[in-house]
């Protein structure tokens, strides 16, 4: 079928397996369920929007767009395995550490290593969108958490 790949190669395996904290059973079970979604071995923005947009009633395209460049580590335009396994891997078993520089990596959107008050509210801006019937953003606006964040920081 083209150039479908139907399994990973043993140096991708133990890269994933060193790298991560999956087994090979849950990286082999991943790799089959990614190849069934993205036969390409790729994942685009758009395609990581649509798939984000299922999960929340407001839009969650800004929000995902980011979490997409945190994904993208080798800044290519697209997510492929080893990518997503990584991020996977730090966002569900990551130790708090791994988390927390993975969120930072979020927030600081230009990647100059420093977090501005404006990049913090465009991150917030974009939550609040993700859940627009919710009572996120009723109590305070995106500009009033950022300035309560950066005053407790």
């Amino acid at each position: 079928m083209g150039n479908r790949k139907t399994k990973l190669k043993k140096d991708e395996l133990n890269d994933l397996m060193e790298g991560t904290h999956f087994t090979q059973k849950e990286i082999e079970d991943w790799y089959k369920g990614f190849m069934k979604s993205c036969p390409s071995g790729f994942v685009s923005s758009a395609d990581f929007q649509d798939m984000y947009s299922d999960f929340f009633e407001g839009d969650a395209s800004e929000f995902a767009t980011h979490v997409f460049r945190t994904f993208d580590s080798d800044k290519s335009g697209f997510i492929d395995f080893k990518e997503f396994m990584y991020s996977l891997s730090i966002t569900s078993r990551g130790n708090l550490e791994e988390k927390l520089e993975w969120a930072f990596r979020i927030y600081d959107v230009d990647g100059d290593g420093y977090v501005t008050k404006f990049e913090m509210e465009n991150i917030i801006r974009s939550v609040y969108k993700m859940y627009a019937d919710s009572r996120l953003g009723k109590k305070e606006t995106p500009e009033q958490r950022t300035a309560r964040i950066f005053e407790k920081v």
